[in-house]
């Protein structure tokens, strides 16, 4: 997933979901949701970052603090649920590389059918990375338009 759909998809689910949605609030979610690629300045993407070991602790001790700190932490897990479907999440990096995904087949009309294939691999070594922004970017209007309605 790029960043704008990173930011995009939590960022609606707050200002959908939120009684009171704040700019503030708007940001954490969204900053929360790209912190987990921070780890791709190490040798591997999807790694450190993207790990449950650092995530679990920082969301348990969000819960207790609530506010900011806990829409941080909600970002951070929607990029670790989106990226699962994306790829693989390594959930115990740096004990173990080894990383897991989801990857879904939908066929149909005819024959309608959905396969799911659990998808195990090692996370990608750091690289040079292309950004294709598509619909990437009509989702980052549809949030900016959103935010301008419900922040008003």
């Amino acid at each position: 997933m790029d960043p704008l759909e990173h930011f995009s998809i939590p960022g609606l689910v707050y200002l959908a979901l939120s009684g009171e949605p704040t700019l503030s609030g708007l940001l954490a979610v969204g900053v929360g949701a790209l912190f987990p690629d921070v780890d791709a300045l190490s040798k591997e993407h999807r790694s450190y970052l993207h790990s449950l070991l650092p995530f679990l602790p920082t969301l348990v001790l969000s819960l207790h603090l609530g506010g900011l700190p806990l829409l941080f932490a909600l970002g951070w897990g929607s990029h670790l649920f989106l990226d699962f479907f994306t790829g693989v999440i390594p959930p115990v990096y740096p004990l173990s590389r080894r990383g897991w995904g989801l990857s879904m087949l939908i066929s149909g009309p005819r024959n309608f059918g959905i396969k799911l294939k659990l998808i195990e691999r090692y996370p990608d070594r750091k690289h040079d990375y292309r950004l294709e922004i598509g619909g990437s970017f009509a989702l980052a209007i549809l949030t900016i338009l959103t935010a301008i309605i419900r922040l008003h």
